[in-house]
């Protein structure tokens, strides 16, 4: 068996397909969590249009101007597929000025799941 750093994204091994996970972490700003939630559905369920296997979308309880986008892909090419479609694009353009940070998608990859 491979030792975990050297598998990469992706990478079938002779049990099971590697999947990767990207999170897109959105940390609004005070009193607009409401209008970005609502800007912001349209774009939740599209990833399973361009191949993702499925999403999870939350909110933190303890910091509830933090939302997490967590979507499920087999290869990246999906994600680059909606992330820059004119949709998504649009999506962006309406929540901008709602969150505080920039947006960078982090990959993770899935080692087990359940």
């Amino acid at each position: 068996m491979e030792p975990l750093a050297s598998i990469r994204p992706s990478q079938r091994t002779s049990e099971r397909t590697l999947m990767e996970a990207v999170q897109l972490d959105y940390v609004v700003t005070p009193f607009r969590a409401q209008k970005f939630a609502d800007l912001y559905r349209p774009a939740i369920k599209r990833p399973l249009t361009y191949g993702a296997s499925r999403y999870v979308f939350f909110r933190n309880e303890d910091d509830p101007d933090h939302f997490v986008h967590l979507i499920f892909w087999e290869d990246r090419a999906g994600f680059h597929r909606w992330w820059f479609s004119q949709e998504m694009q649009d999506v962006r353009v309406a929540i901008s000025g709602l969150h505080g940070q920039p947006l960078l998608p982090k990959w993770n990859t899935v080692l087990e799941q359940g």
